[in-house]
């Protein structure tokens, strides 16, 4: 799952600084200091209503065609419909709602300029950002049908597997929020120095890789969420 949420992932051409110059990158990023990741991971687990906390961990910057490399910190959760629904969690778009809230409750902004990084481009599925700084965290949320489950004909409609026609233990839950710091703008050519390079031209972006799967059909509202057990 983890594999294939990372293809998924859409990293924008673009990013850009808290005051919201757009700034073509070509160079290294860095991870969200510890201290800072951790905050961000504390203000989610003390305000998200399921159980399974977020692991800390560093990865490499997805693979892109804009050149962009380096680093991002990542906090990752995930789990079956048991564990991560709820009455306050009953969709996904109910689910997106919370994590923006818990994030946006602590400081974390939603601008025009990070819109550039929204996605919802198959069911089930949809990436937001939000940036504090020169930081930025990119999220994605994704709820999909557990592997390897027998599926009754009542959950299955013209080929399409009904996520919301699942049962709590059938459907699996993903969110992971990738947190970097943006680099300084880059010197505008005129005022490069002399031994100076200038930045490479943008390439134009290959499409995702699309992972192989039963196609589903998201329903907004979750029929049946797990019951809370205390």
């Amino acid at each position: 799952m983890v594999g294939k949420s990372l293809k998924l992932l859409a990293i924008t051409a673009v990013l850009m600084t808290a005051a919201g110059t757009v700034v073509a990158l070509a160079e290294t990023v860095k991870p969200l200091e510890p201290k800072d990741c951790d905050q961000v991971r504390a203000g989610l687990e003390d305000s998200l209503p399921f159980g399974p906390g977020f692991r800390r961990m560093q990865i490499d910057f997805p693979k892109n065609a804009k050149d962009i490399d380096g680093k991002v910190c990542r906090l990752l959760t995930l789990g079956t419909g048991i564990h991560m629904e709820g009455p306050k969690v009953n969709s996904l778009a109910a689910m997106v709602k919370l994590v923006q809230g818990a994030m946006t409750d602590r400081g974390w902004l939603k601008t025009p300029d990070t819109s550039l990084f929204a996605e919802k481009s198959m069911p089930g599925r949809q990436v937001f950002a939000l940036t504090r700084k020169n930081a930025f965290c990119v999220t994605t949320v994704v709820i999909d049908m557990v592997g390897g489950i027998t599926l009754s004909p009542k959950v299955v409609k013209n080929g399409k597997v009904m996520l919301g026609k699942l049962k709590p233990h059938q459907r699996e839950w993903w969110i992971s929020v990738d947190c970097f710091a943006v680099p300084e703008p880059p010197k505008p050519m005129a005022e490069a120095g002399a031994g100076e390079k200038p930045m490479p031209a943008m390439k134009t972006p290959a499409k995702p890789a699309t992972a192989k799967k039963p196609p589903v059909e998201e329903e907004e509202i979750i029929e049946e969420p797990a019951k809370t057990k205390l």
